[in-house]
């Protein structure tokens, strides 16, 4: 028994650490570790962090056209909404795995990496314009890139952010993005927009949902990763979801 309350003691230590609020700028694994682990991690919470870490590709601009649009996307993202920092770190996690997917598929990473830095500047535009983000997205990485980029390159970049692209680069974000839902990325993305315990079973639930329905990829690296994030949400949610109710 007691090291059963000791382990629903760490799990519940670990969701409140996780309960941050959407304006909280957590955007990187380094970040997560220094606020949850401190100066001796029990050993659940270094396991969520080092599976956090394995999870989280950094997005390192590779260019200085991808530097110059990152800083046009951040200041796109941050200019009114107080909730923009837990956007930020999505756009992120997101433009790092594409670049990461790109790289072993054997596609322009920086393609990659303008995708997905665009992908979703306009969402929370969407919440006080009713206008598409996709499209506003997509008007967004013209705008940008024009004069920068071919035609064709800018066109299926645009294509790949309004999902509606067949080609490798809409694939990229597409399994890219839908990966950030599941395991331990997932769970943060979920839970951190919330501050009270009481949010924790819906954040949870929505993220054995997002598990539960998660789609085919479409390569091999995005494959290998869904099942070990499947995995993850499979041991770790059933057991947070037991700790707050016990």
């Amino acid at each position: 028994m007691a090291a059963y309350e000791a382990d629903r003691d760490g799990l519940l230590a670990l969701l409140d650490g996780l309960l941050v609020g959407a304006g909280q700028l957590m955007e990187s694994p380094g970040d997560w570790a220094e606020r949850l682990g401190g100066d001796a991690p029990s050993p659940l919470t270094t396991r969520f962090i080092d599976q956090l870490d394995a999870e989280w590709h950094d997005a390192w601009p590779p260019d200085r056209l991808c530097a110059q649009v990152t800083e046009q996307a951040r200041a796109r993202i941050a200019a009114w909404h107080p909730g923009w920092p837990h956007l930020w770190a999505h756009v992120l996690r997101v433009t790092g795995l594409a670049v990461a997917l790109a790289e072993d598929t054997g596609q322009d990473p920086a393609l990659a990496y303008l995708t997905g830095i665009c992908h979703d500047v306009a969402k929370l535009d969407e919440l006080r314009t009713s206008l598409p983000h996709e499209e506003e997205g997509a008007d967004f990485a013209a705008d940008v890139l024009r004069g920068h980029l071919p035609g064709a390159q800018i066109n299926a970049i645009q294509a790949a952010i309004r999902k509606q692209g067949d080609d490798a680069l809409a694939r990229l974000l597409n399994d890219a993005d839908k990966l950030d839902k599941i395991g331990a990325v997932g769970v943060v993305r979920r839970v951190s927009t919330g501050t009270e315990r009481g949010w924790l079973p819906a954040a949870l639930g929505r993220v054995a949902d997002d598990a539960e329905r998660f789609p085919p990829m479409h390569f091999v690296r995005s494959r290998a990763l869904a099942r070990d994030k499947r995995a993850f949400v499979a041991w770790f949610v059933p057991a947070a979801e037991e700790a707050l109710w016990w």
